[in-house]
């Protein structure tokens, strides 16, 4: 996890990049650039308001989850945004086909899955104070949630990438289902091999 002025620092290099990037393709695609800009705006204002109430409750901002997820969402939004405007940039500058600049889209999405579900676990860890029953019930659905995202996010970027594009359109709609079948196989091939057995529910 980063430090809070690492996670800011962060994320305000991300948004001035995008910045740049939109200013650049402006000439060639407006309304695009546009809507890039507003998105960033929207980040921005979200983060101002938000610091805002909190620092206005009194409570502690650089310490408080609320920062920690509205920059990871900031973080992750902008990551995207940014892949995009290149990859728009990229097209017009005449660098990379069409074709591509779909491609590059659909593995950043891929991207954008594998880093929530690497991050879905961390945040449940962070949020539970106990060591109860239900908080182990609900960290292993965490798991198990998170591999999803994660193995979907994979085979996300593995379709874009190796698919033809025609193909892909089709295939992207398995990429969940199949990550949860492969999970629920490999947990039940576990529970085999090993001999235990799921815990009782109380």
């Amino acid at each position: 996890m980063m430090k809070p002025k690492t996670q800011s620092k962060v994320a305000i290099t991300l948004m001035l990049m995008i910045v740049v990037a939109a200013m650049i393709v402006w000439p060639y695609k407006q309304q695009a650039s546009l809507i890039v800009l507003c998105g960033v705006a929207v980040f921005s204002s979200v983060w101002f308001i938000v610091r805002m109430l909190h620092l206005r409750c009194g409570n502690d901002w650089v310490s408080s989850t609320s920062r920690r997820e509205i920059l990871f969402g900031i973080i992750l939004a902008s990551m995207l945004l940014l892949g995009s405007i290149s990859a728009t940039l990229f097209k017009e500058l005449e660098l990379i086909d069409q074709d591509m600049t779909k491609r590059i889209a659909g593995v950043l999405i891929g991207v954008m899955l594998i880093c929530m579900g690497n991050y879905m676990p961390k945040k449940l860890t962070q949020q539970s104070g106990s060591c109860g029953c239900g908080t182990r019930k609900s960290a292993s659905l965490q798991r198990f949630m998170g591999w999803i995202f994660v193995l979907a996010g994979i085979l996300y970027a593995f379709v874009w990438i190796v698919f033809d594009l025609d193909q892909a359109g089709v295939a992207i709609m398995f990429t969940v289902p199949a990550a949860t079948a492969l999970i629920v196989i490999v947990r039940m091939l576990y529970l085999r091999v090993s001999g235990t057995q799921p815990l009782p529910e109380k």
